[in-house]
C-alpha cells in the first residue's frame, strides 16, 4: 500500500498512524506536537500509533512515540501487546527498546515514582551547587 493509496479520510481521522505508514518521522513530531491527537488512538483495525510503528518495523518513530508516552502495554484487536508485535518482527534492537521501556515503566511504577524523585533531586541539588557558586564568586570580588 503506497502513501497515495492512503484516503484523506484515513489522514484526517488518523493522523498519527497517517505518518507512521508513511514513516514520516517529521510529521509524526509535528502531529505529537500539536497536542490534539491521541497518541493512543485505535485506528479500524484496533492498532495504535506504536502498534503500527512497532510491526512496519519503523524503530525511529517507535523511538519518538515511546518518547512521547506511549503505552507499550497496551493490546490491540487481536489481544497483541506492542512486545509481541516487538518479537514477531524479528528485528533485536526493537524488542530490546520495548523491553526497556516495559521494565522502566515496571521499575518505577513499583518504587512509586523512585526515578522521577532521584531526577527532582538531581535538578535541585546542580541549582544549589550554582547558587553556592555564585555566593563564592561574588565573596571572592567583594
Amino acid at each position: 500500500m503506497s502513501t497515495a493509496s492512503i484516503s484523506e479520510d484515513i489522514r484526517g481521522k488518523f493522523p498519527l498512524h497517517s505518518a507512521v505508514w508513511e514513516n514520516d518521522y517529521g510529521k509524526l513530531e509535528q502531529q505529537i506536537g500539536l497536542q490534539q491527537d491521541d497518541i493512543e488512538a485505535v485506528d479500524p483495525r484496533g492498532r495504535t500509533p506504536l502498534h503500527l510503528a512497532v510491526s512496519l518495523g519503523h524503530l525511529e518513530l517507535v523511538r519518538v512515540l515511546l518518547r512521547h508516552g506511549a503505552s507499550v502495554t497496551k493490546e490491540n484487536a487481536k489481544t497483541w501487546t506492542v512486545l509481541q508485535e516487538a518479537v514477531s518482527t524479528g528485528d533485536p534492537e526493537m524488542v530490546q527498546l520495548v523491553l526497556q521501556r516495559r521494565d522502566y515503566l515496571k521499575a518505577s511504577t513499583a518504587l512509586g515514582g523512585v526515578p522521577e524523585l532521584l531526577l527532582k533531586i538531581k535538578e535541585v541539588f546542580l541549582h544549589s551547587v550554582l547558587l553556592i557558586r555564585m555566593f563564592v564568586t561574588l565573596d571572592v570580588f567583594t
